[in-house]
């Protein structure tokens, strides 16, 4: 049958059998879905998990009003306390509401009963510290914890706590040990803004961690790149100041006023490079027709610049001419700008008197004149 035909005998149908044939066809949909739908999952390369749903936390701004009214009030505290001695130790400042552990309320790590109006009643089912009875709520907020903090060059055991963590194993190590009450205004145990190395140190030696104090790179990522010929202690002596370095262990001697400088200021930062350990990677050369001479085989690097080693002994070794006044006269007063001559003649330096013209011009001073005496001998 033609469509035209088809259209033209649907027309003559009555209009209810409309929704018997909707109702097959919907039939019909639904039970080839049931059929196909086993197949589709047996044909699926790959099942999607349902993704778990994180443990709540419990926002604590707005319902935190009694304990604020009496941690951010040193009257407060002392009226309610036990210990009125101790009672400042648990003062708040007002301003840390306002930091982004602050602004999640007191009972969003602490618990408790924020609306209570008497002190018991607030400190039902109290938690004094989150990360030592209950880590994993911090994980919810902090996951994918760094090893390394690069900008402050530190090496942090936070895969290791983390694992215990997640293993439901004892830790000994907690947030709080290196961050303090974060939601307080104060980061570490020390109650200061930045954690002293000596909070580390007390911290380690109290616990008989495997890590010693003395293994500078387990906590920290220097940035010379010497770590095969040294170490941290080789030349850092102090855990307070990076900058107190002992000398001493210097490759090369530093005699004199080279010990008092810093490394810096003769090496490049970070690597030591830029040095072949002569005088003039440092100094300016006066001696402009010397080139790579060696200064120190006329000056001492232990004495200032203008005492002169002993290095007369070549001179009247290889010259007779290096006696009596010769040896007051200063270098640059023989060896001057346009002196080129190995084995000077005396009128080198000394002018011809007019008697000596002549024959006696070009003749060796030396043979009438003895240069340890006058010239007029």
């Amino acid at each position: 049958m033609s469509p035209k035909l088809w259209l033209r005998a649907m027309r003559q149908w009555p209009r209810w059998t409309i929704i018997p044939i909707g109702l097959a066809l919907a039939g019909f949909a639904i039970v080839l879905g049931l059929i196909l739908e086993p197949a589709g999952y047996a044909l699926s390369p790959t099942l999607v998990e349902p993704t778990p749903t994180l443990p709540a936390i419990t926002y604590g701004q707005g319902i935190s009003t009694s304990c604020e009214d009496c941690h951010f009030s040193k009257d407060a505290l002392q009226a309610s306390a036990a210990d009125p001695a101790v009672a400042s130790d648990y003062f708040i400042q007002s301003e840390s509401a306002a930091t982004a552990h602050g602004r999640l309320g007191c009972l969003a790590c602490h618990g408790g009963d924020g609306m209570a109006q008497d002190k018991d009643g607030a400190h039902q089912g109290l938690v004094p510290d989150m990360s030592a009875q209950n880590p994993q709520t911090c994980l919810i907020c902090h996951e994918g914890l760094p090893n390394e903090i690069p900008h402050d060059r530190l090496r942090v055991p936070h895969g290791q706590i983390v694992d215990h963590v997640e293993q439901g194993e004892p830790c000994d190590v907690y947030c709080s040990d290196c961050h303090g009450g974060v939601g307080h205004g104060f980061d570490p145990l020390s109650g200061e803004k930045f954690c002293s190395m000596t909070v580390c140190l007390d911290c380690h030696q109290e616990r008989d961690l495997e890590v010693q104090i003395t293994d500078c790179d387990a906590c920290h990522i220097g940035p010379h790149d010497v770590a095969v010929s040294l170490t941290c202690n080789d030349c850092h002596t102090s855990t307070e100041t990076w900058e107190e370095v002992a000398l001493g262990i210097h490759p090369v001697a530093l005699p004199g006023q080279h010990g008092q400088v810093a490394c810096f200021q003769c090496h490049q930062y970070p690597d030591f490079k830029g040095l072949n350990n002569v005088c003039t990677d440092c100094h300016i050369s006066g001696h402009t027709d010397w080139g790579d001479h060696d200064c120190s085989a006329c000056h001492d690097p232990g004495a200032t610049w203008d005492l002169v080693a002993d290095t007369w002994d070549e001179h009247t070794e290889h010259w007779d001419q290096y006696k009596g006044a010769h040896l007051k006269v200063s270098c640059d007063g023989c060896h001057f700008e346009t002196y080129t001559d190995l084995d000077p003649n005396c009128n080198t330096c000394h002018a011809v008197p007019e008697s000596h013209e002549g024959t006696r011009a070009d003749a060796d001073c030396t043979g009438c004149h003895q240069a340890d005496q006058p010239w007029t001998d």
